[in-house]
């Protein structure tokens, strides 16, 4: 009996009496669930606490503290809560194959290069990427709370999961967040048949209690996380999202990930953004950009900003839920489609999931699960059904 061509239920059924039934062999039980790899099925669902700790498991072989384990396994489940498994815990594999190469490190400490009241310039030194980017947004936080609005840089930066997550922060905390990082170059410029800028992401969020913050998160061409996703799922990519060198489109995610040039969104829209999150993301970091730059380290910028500065928090979220109103209230083209506000839905699908406690995975995350689970002897977390 081949057990990797297992279909789903049948895996699950094999989970349980696995679970009941201890004295099975744990060679059999990663058999067992290697076989959700290759089966039809589109989603698995694992219990939120086991997620956690299997994530936490696999960072500590890593050499990160508890506290540090934690942290980084806060910042990439989040994304998993929110239905972006793309940004999630799926991003585990590459952040260990970070940390094993040496571009990330865990032993170092943020050094502060300049620091004024309302203003931090700081050094990473490779220091994991949620690590360092936490602590660049906390500072933003804390010292916005006594000037009103406080910035920060962060240099030397490996990969940050997701910029959302830190803007976020600061608007858990009644604050409007904003962050910026650059990438390697993956788009080019309008008109232009090269990798010039990175996909650059950048992210506000805006407290709107009693609903979910207003999040804006995106990068100014396509995402390469998403390109693998589609490509795991047998689609292809839309024909602007990326060309060869002769200006024609490319369907194939697989190529346009090797050797294809991507599109800002917008063509000279997000040319010119790309560019101004370069400049603020590596410039003014000391950074290189470009090809220069390409060793797995970047550039941040963090902004925290005091709504009671400008005028009365309660006053300014009635508002804000009015504005919200005014918008998801108005006629929808498709009625069994409501207008949606960017952040309500990926808030709402995160407080439903804190609820039941579980996450669903996507197949292409869930491999990525799988690659990390195998490259570090960490057994999978148990599938629910």
């Amino acid at each position: 009996m081949l057990l990797s061509g297992l279909a789903l239920h049948e895996a699950i059924w094999l989970q349980r009496v696995w679970k009941f039934h201890p004295t099975i062999p744990i060679a059999l039980r990663l058999i067992i669930l290697r076989g959700f790899r290759f089966s039809p099925i589109t989603v698995v669902t694992v219990e939120l606490n086991d997620l956690r700790r299997f994530c936490q498991k696999v960072l500590a072989t890593r050499g990160l503290s508890a506290g540090q384990a934690a942290l980084v396994t806060e910042v990439m489940v989040e994304q998993d809560l929110r239905g972006h498994g793309h940004h999630g815990s799926g991003l585990l594999a590459l952040r260990v194959k970070d940390l094993d190469s040496g571009i990330a490190r865990v032993n170092v400490d943020v050094e502060v290069l300049s620091d004024l009241p309302a203003f931090t310039a700081l050094d990473a030194h490779g220091l994991l990427g949620p690590l360092g980017a936490v602590r660049a947004i906390d500072v933003c936080i804390k010292k916005a709370q006594t000037q009103g609005i406080a910035s920060a840089t962060l240099r030397d930066m490996p990969h940050w999961v997701i910029p959302a997550y830190y803007s976020m922060r600061a608007a858990a905390e009644g604050l409007i967040g904003y962050c910026v990082c650059y990438t390697n170059p993956s788009f080019a410029p309008v008109g232009g048949s090269s990798r010039v800028l990175g996909n650059n992401p950048m992210s506000y969020a805006i407290p709107a209690d009693p609903r979910p913050p207003i999040v804006v998160d995106f990068g100014v061409s396509a995402s390469t996380n998403r390109m693998r996703e589609m490509m795991v799922d047998g689609e292809l990519i839309p024909d602007d999202w990326a060309i060869d060198t002769d200006g024609n489109p490319i369907s194939d995610p697989s190529v346009a990930i090797e050797r294809g040039i991507f599109l800002p969104f917008g063509e000279h829209r997000g040319y010119g953004l790309g560019l101004v999150h370069e400049i603020l993301g590596a410039t003014l970091n000391a950074m290189p950009i470009g090809l220069e730059g390409v060793n797995g380290r970047f550039g941040a910028m963090f902004v925290a900003t005091r709504v009671d500065v400008f005028r009365p928090a309660e006053e300014f979220l009635q508002d804000v839920n009015r504005a919200l109103d005014h918008v998801v209230g108005s006629p929808s083209v498709d009625p069994k489609q409501p207008i949606r506000y960017p952040g309500e839905r990926s808030g709402m699908k995160m407080r439903e999931n804190l609820v039941r406690g579980r996450v669903d995975f996507g197949k292409a995350a869930w491999n990525k699960l799988h690659e990390v689970s195998e490259l570090t002897n960490v057994a999978m977390p148990m599938v629910y059904g």
